[in-house]
C-alpha cells in the first residue's frame, strides 16, 4: 500500500486524535502524502503556517495514529508543496531494496481463508523460487482485499531468503510519475537502468497505466527485458488483465499470459480472524462480541474492517473507556454511511448496457461510429453522468480517451431524445432500476 492510501485511510482517526476540529480542517486536511520510506512518513502542506502548526501542535498525535495503522514506529516529516519536486528527486533514486516495501506485510501475519488461500499458496511458492515457478504473477481483486499485503510479503520473504537480490516495489502511479519526470530531465538512461537491472519487480495497482500509451510501451520493454532474464515480476490490479484498457498489444498479451489469481471478499470467519489478529498485534483489549459484531456488519473489504478497529482504538486511547456495541455501531455508521448500498460504477453501467444492446465493452469504448454502437455508447455516458460522481473529462477517459466536448454532446443528445422517445425512456429507466437493485 502506498503512502497516499495510508493517509486516506487514517484521516478519520487523525481527526479524532487532535484536540481542535478547526486545527484539523485548516492545517491537516489540506495536507498531501508524499512518501513513506524507512519509517519516515512525509506529507506536504500549502504554507509555512500549516507546517509550523503541525510540527508544534499535531505531530505527536499524527505519528501515534500512523504507528497504530502500520504497526511500526514512524517519524512524520512535513514539507511545503513547493518542495515536493525536490523531495521526489531524492526518493526516486534511492536504493532499490528499501523503496516503499512495507516490512509489516509478511506471510506470517496474513490471515488465510477460503477467499485468498490459493493466492497465498501461489505467493509463498513464488517467494521460494523467484523467477521460475509463477512468473509473471498477476494478483487481482477489489480494493482492500490484501493484494498489496501479499505482494510485499513476497518481496520481504525474497529479501530474507535471497539477500543479494535487488528488489523493487513501486506503485504504477509512482512508476508513471517518475517516467514523466525523467523524460523532462533527460534522465531516461538512469530510469531504465534502475528498473531493468532488478531481480524482482513488484508493481502495485497496474490499472493506473490504462489509456497511457507512452508509459505502456516503456513498461512493456521493462517487462520484456526482466522476463527474458528470468527475473520475477509480480503485478496487482483491481481488474483482471482482459478487462484492462491496454493500448500496447504486446503488453496486453504478456499480462493475459501471466498466472492470474483473484482474491475475493473474505467470509465471516476470515473477517473475524483478521480483526482478532490485528487487535492482538496492537495489544488492544476488546471483547469478542464487539469483534463479532464488526465482522457481521463490515463485509466488503479488509481495509474497512481495519479502519473500524483503528477508530475504536483511538477512541479508547482518548476517552479511557471500554468499547460497547453502541459506540461500535456509531463508528461503523460514520465510516460506512451507505452500508448495504452497492455503489454504481462505470463498469456496472457498461455491463448492463452491453447486455441489453448485445455489444461488448470493447465496442462501447471503441471508435466505431455505426449507429448500433453510437446509441448504447451515448446511453452509457449519460448514465455515468447521472448515476456516478464522474465529470465529463473522467467519462471521456473511461470511454477510450474520448474528448470532453464529445462526451458533453453525447449526454446532451440522450437528454434531448428522452423528451420525445418513449422507448428510450423505458429502456433507461429499466437499466437504472436494474442497477439500483444490485
Amino acid at each position: 500500500m502506498d503512502c497516499k492510501q495510508i493517509w486516506e485511510d487514517i484521516q478519520e482517526a487523525v481527526k479524532n486524535s487532535v484536540s481542535s476540529d478547526v486545527g484539523y480542517s485548516v492545517h491537516i486536511k489540506p495536507a498531501n502524502a508524499v512518501s513513506f520510506i524507512n519509517s519516515v512518513f512525509t506529507i506536504s502542506v500549502p504554507s509555512s503556517i500549516n507546517k509550523n502548526m503541525i510540527d508544534y501542535r499535531f505531530k505527536d498525535s499524527i505519528e501515534g495514529v500512523i504507528d497504530s495503522y502500520t504497526g511500526e514506529k514512524t517519524t512524520l516529516k512535513v514539507i511545503l508543496n513547493s518542495e515536493v519536486n525536490n523531495e521526489n528527486i531524492k526518493i526516486n533514486f534511492q536504493n532499490e531494496h528499501s523503496l516503499l516495501l512495507n516490512e509489516k506485510f509478511t506471510f506470517e501475519n496474513f490471515v488465510i481463508g477460503s477467499s485468498n488461500s490459493y493466492a497465498a499458496t501461489v505467493a509463498i511458492s513464488t517467494s521460494e523460487n523467484p523467477g521460475y515457478i509463477y512468473n509473471p504473477l498477476f494478483l487481482y481483486g477489489h480494493s482492500g482485499l490484501g493484494k498489496t499485503h501479499l505482494m510485499c510479503a513476497i518481496g520481504n520473504k525474497i529479501k530474507k531468503e535471497f539477500p543479494d537480490k535487488k528488489i523493487m516495489y513501486i506503485s504504477a502511479e509512482n512508476f508513471t510519475n517518475e517516467f514523466v519526470d525523467c523524460i523532462k530531465s533527460n534522465k531516461m538512461n538512469e530510469f531504465r537502468k534502475k528498473y531493468r537491472t532488478v531481480d524482482v519487480l513488484l508493481v502495485d495497482d497496474v490499472q493506473f497505466i490504462e489509456n497511457k500509451e507512452g508509459i505502456q510501451e516503456e513498461f512493456f520493454h521493462t517487462f520484456h527485458d526482466l522476463y527474458s532474464l528470468n527475473k520475477q515480476i509480480v503485478l496487482t490490479s483491481d481488474k483482471k488483465p482482459s478487462d484492462l484498457i491496454i493500448l500496447e498489444e504486446r503488453l496486453k498479451t504478456r499480462l493475459i499470459n501471466s498466472l492470474q489469481v483473484d482474491i475475493t471478499v473474505p467470509n465471516y470467519e476470515t473477517r473475524l480472524a483478521i480483526l482478532k489478529k490485528k487487535a492482538d498485534a496492537n495489544k488492544f483489549n476488546i471483547a469478542d462480541e464487539i469483534l463479532e459484531y464488526i465482522s457481521d456488519r463490515v463485509k466488503s473489504n479488509v481495509r474497512e474492517l481495519e479502519g473500524v478497529l483503528l477508530k475504536l482504538m483511538s477512541i479508547t486511547q482518548m476517552k479511557r473507556e471500554e468499547i460497547d456495541i453502541e459506540t461500535t455501531k456509531s463508528v461503523i455508521d460514520s465510516i460506512l454511511p451507505d452500508e448495504g448500498i452497492v455503489k454504481i460504477t462505470p463498469d456496472k453501467i457498461m455491463e448492463k448496457v452491453s447486455t441489453i444492446y448485445k455489444v461488448t465493452k470493447e465496442e462501447l469504448i471503441g471508435k466505431s461510429r455505426v449507429k448500433s454502437l453510437v446509441v448504447p455508447r451515448q446511453i452509457a455516458m449519460y448514465l455515468c453522468s447521472k448515476l456516478t460522481d464522474m465529470n465529463s473529462g473522467m467519462i471521456g477517459t473511461t470511454f477510450g480517451n474520448k474528448d470532453r466536448s464529445s462526451v458533453i454532446h453525447n449526454i446532451k443528445k440522450i437528454e434531448e431524445d428522452l423528451l420525445t422517445d418513449e422507448n428510450l425512456n423505458t429502456t433507461i429507466n429499466y437499466i437504472i432500476k436494474d442497477l439500483e437493485s444490485l
